[in-house]
């Protein structure tokens, strides 16, 4: 069976968000990027026994994420990924701000947050306490880096069977 479901990339600008859409959907880092204006849409295929899931992913452009919880952006998504740098803790601050203000527009869609950048663990800042509020919302957190790759494949995994098991929950 193929399936083809719509995912959103929310977060500031500058978090990383189209490489880790790059490395996950075509396996590949670039160092000089261009910064994205409007969406840019990819294509990446995960495999679960006998479902083929295509992620449709929307990168939006980078903004203050308050700015990216519009209707007609989150319209038709099933699942969300949301994505902040970890050498700089405004970035989680932001998005939790715009996710408690937003809660209406991205309602209990299968979410997963990915603290990018972990390849620069010298310069890690995000603290316990920042940590332990994204996980009181309904987020996945996992740490990657788009960088070196890791991780990448396996919150995109994580969030095609969030995706997958609350298809069959709504059936």
């Amino acid at each position: 069976m193929r399936l083809r479901r719509k995912v959103c990339v929310l977060g500031a600008s500058g978090v990383g968000k189209t490489s880790l859409v790059r490395r996950f959907a075509e396996g590949k880092f670039d160092e000089d990027h261009q910064r994205t204006i409007g969406v840019a849409i990819s294509k990446g295929t995960l495999t679960f026994d006998d479902i083929s899931l295509e992620l449709m992913l929307w990168d939006y452009e980078g903004a203050e994420p308050s700015s990216q919880y519009s209707r007609s952006f989150i319209s038709g998504a099933s699942g969300l990924v949301f994505v902040v740098d970890v050498t700089r803790p405004e970035t989680l601050d932001h998005l939790l701000e715009a996710q408690v203000k937003g809660r209406g527009y991205t309602g209990s869609r299968p979410s997963v947050l990915v603290a990018n950048k972990i390849d620069l663990t010298r310069d890690f800042a995000l603290n316990k306490q920042q940590l332990d509020k994204a996980g009181e919302q309904d987020w996945l957190i996992v740490q990657a880096s788009a960088k070196s790759g890791d991780n990448v494949d396996d919150a995109f995994a994580k969030l095609g069977q969030m995706m997958l098991d609350a298809r069959k929950k709504s059936a």
